[in-house]
């Protein structure tokens, strides 16, 4: 919502200065569906409001649920649409958001890339995902993990991480950001010095078969990466955690351990998320090399843990978001 054009409306209508900081704090409560839900304010001013703004700027088009996942698929006021999840981990609820429509990227393993790039999310479209879900849920956790690559949409990014922290009081190490490596932001980020997590679309440890999976890899190399990334744990002396898609006959071969294992532990704040692939149409194979993964990561004393995805069945796991 565009707070500095409803303070002037309130202004004209003689509205006292309080009223701002009551619709606010209405607003980033998530429990209104619309000003007229707003029994706090006079009728008049209700019906005002909900002819010269709009409360929220996504609409829900179609929801879909499993046992622990919901995913809803939201309308722009441009009528482009995109793609969230609540997921749903018993202790805490997690909404993974997105942060573009499409993606410009075009990584083999992912349904997102399939689109295209159609523009960057705004503040609002980027906050109010989680107001949708705040509605009927307690969210106590953010990933962006959706739609797009969050440090290719900077200037959005960073006031909507502001606002999730400040006014959704969801707090920075309960905020995690998914990038596949730009390498110029990761030094950006690591200069602010902030508690959000960071993660890294990872999938190989070799130059060649990550610019196969990831076409990011030709512009951003894996050493340039590493570098970055040890700037990183070096300035903020936190932990990153690398996603690992296993592909079969793409990046689980035994030479593809090796390099990964030599990665992993070439930092001590380098930690792995084994990931097993979600298939998506004219998408890669899941790998049947898991267990042989596991293992050997474990004799190498690599820290890793094995991240099994939320929500396959309704095509809202990692890599699996689209709009047709």
């Amino acid at each position: 919502m565009d707070f500095s054009k409803l303070s002037e409306f309130l202004v004209q209508n003689n509205q006292p200065a309080f009223r701002l900081r009551q619709i606010k704090l209405n607003y980033y409560s998530g429990r209104y569906s619309s000003f007229s839900d707003m029994t706090d304010l006079s009728l008049d001013l209700r019906q005002k409001l909900a002819e010269n703004f709009s409360l929220y700027s996504v609409k829900s088009n179609l929801i879909l649920e499993s046992e622990s996942t919901k995913k809803a698929r939201l309308v722009l006021a441009d009528g482009s649409q995109i793609e969230t999840v609540l997921m749903d981990y018993g202790q805490w609820q997690t909404v993974c958001v997105s942060s573009q429509v499409g993606c410009p990227l075009g990584c083999t393993f992912c349904a997102t890339g399939k689109m295209g790039f159609k523009r960057n999310l705004t503040v609002d479209e980027i906050v109010d995902q989680i107001l949708f879900w705040k509605h009927d849920h307690k969210v106590s956790r953010v990933v962006f993990m959706g739609m797009g690559e969050p440090f290719l949409n900077w200037d959005n990014l960073l006031p909507a991480l502001e606002s999730i922290k400040t006014n959704l009081v969801i707090g920075s190490r309960k905020i995690s950001i998914s990038t596949a490596g730009v390498v110029t932001r990761i030094i950006d980020f690591a200069n602010l010095n902030t508690e959000i997590n960071l993660a890294i679309s990872l999938h190989s440890a070799d130059q060649a078969t990550r610019e196969n999976m990831m076409p990011i890899a030709k512009q951003h190399s894996l050493t340039e990466l590493k570098k970055s990334l040890d700037y990183y744990t070096k300035t903020t002396n936190r932990q990153v955690f690398f996603e690992y898609l296993l592909a079969k006959d793409v990046n689980d071969s035994p030479k593809h351990l090796d390099l990964l294992i030599k990665f992993i532990k070439s930092n001590k704040l380098f930690y792995l998320n084994l990931i097993p692939l979600n298939p998506i149409k004219g998408g890669l194979t899941p790998s049947d090399k898991l267990s042989f993964f596991e293992r050997e990561l474990s004799a190498a004393f690599v820290n890793f843990s094995v991240r099994h995805s939320l929500g396959q069945s309704i095509d809202s796991a990692c890599g699996q978001l689209i709009v047709d």
